[in-house]
């Protein structure tokens, strides 16, 4: 992570800290590469890694192509995160923090039910003995 020696900060924070300032409008993808000029895999990483939901879309204007970035919602928890039952963000809202507990609940309940024997039942048939 490559970070800029004056602010302390990574080129993935502040491509995020560009994006919260703007948010709910949208940054110009040139406005991200003045920050890093691999700023779709620093995307990428605050997606992937991180969790962030960015939203991209390119406008057509006089017959070029612009793309911009905005912030979505906050980061969604990870599937680890879930199942370790991390207790959730104090900031998080009220349908972040149902959709949380529905996750963990229904992980609690898939961990309680007993393994099944087979899925289909039991499908060989009965065999026949040739003792001649």
């Amino acid at each position: 992570m490559t970070t800029d020696k004056q602010s302390g900060r990574s080129q993935e924070e502040r491509i995020l800290w560009a994006l919260q300032a703007a948010w709910p409008n949208w940054v110009p993808a040139p406005e991200l590469a003045k920050i890093s000029l691999q700023y779709s895999a620093r995307i990428f990483s605050l997606r992937r890694r991180r969790g962030w939901q960015i939203a991209n879309r390119v406008r057509i204007v006089d017959g070029k192509k612009h793309g911009e970035f905005r912030l979505g919602s906050r980061p969604v928890p990870s599937n680890a995160e879930l199942r370790r039952g991390a207790a959730p963000s104090p900031t998080a809202s009220k349908e972040e923090l149902s959709r949380q507990s529905q996750a963990r609940q229904w992980i609690a309940g898939a961990r309680a039910e007993p393994a099944q024997a087979a899925l289909f039942g039991e499908r060989s048939p009965e065999r026949h003995r040739d003792d001649g």
